[in-house]
């Protein structure tokens, strides 16, 4: 999928004007690729429009206006954009009670290495970038850009598939499980289309 470019980052003031067209469009997006996946984390199948629109509400929120900056958060957003042959996801951990978060997250350090797509005996395993050295972390932060490798025959696979996909967390400290809708499934498709 291809990154979003500087010539598509508004001005914050000029952004303002068009916001409320941009946000409903994104609401809609978000309502089909936000999945629950268990009764402790969620995920957002990222797009480019939702993360051109999160550069942009930074922007907005912070009315920033050099250019240094805003180049600095593009690098920053432009990683959750999938590569070639990739769906990309934002996993959230969601425990309301600060010390039960904190708890929790000790025991699933690594779990950016342990979400999986299943499908017709297919297995892609998410990976995170900027992972690849050893994690020291005593444990693990709320939010994770997760991003899924298909091969070429997986890409094949998954499109042709009409049976359910499912997303597991498998992790040796906690495992879930859960299948996606047909219609998040279908949109997925399309981002591979897109690759």
């Amino acid at each position: 999928m291809k990154k979003i470019s500087r010539n598509e980052i508004l001005p914050y003031k000029e952004y303002i004007q068009v916001r409320e067209r941009f946000l409903q469009r994104v609401i809609k997006e978000k309502k089909l690729r936000r999945i629950s996946l268990n009764n402790r984390m969620s995920g957002l199948f990222e797009t480019r429009l939702s993360v051109w629109f999160q550069i942009q509400e930074m922007i907005r929120a912070e009315e920033i206006t050099r250019d240094e900056y805003i180049e600095e958060m593009m690098v920053i957003y432009n990683d959750l954009i999938p590569e070639d042959h990739e769906i990309s996801m934002t996993l959230f951990i969601e425990i309301p009670d600060r010390e039960g978060l904190r708890t929790f997250n000790k025991t699933i350090v690594g779990i950016e290495n342990h979400v999986e797509l299943r499908f017709n005996e297919e297995i892609v395993i998410s990976y995170e970038h900027g992972d690849e050295e050893e994690e020291e972390e005593k444990y693990t932060q709320s939010v994770h850009y997760l991003h899924f490798p298909f091969t070429k025959e997986q890409i094949a696979s998954f499109k042709g598939w009409e049976g359910e996909v499912k997303i597991l967390i498998n992790h040796p400290s906690f495992q879930s499980e859960q299948v996606l809708a047909s219609e998040l499934v279908n949109s997925l498709k399309k981002d591979l289309t897109l690759n």
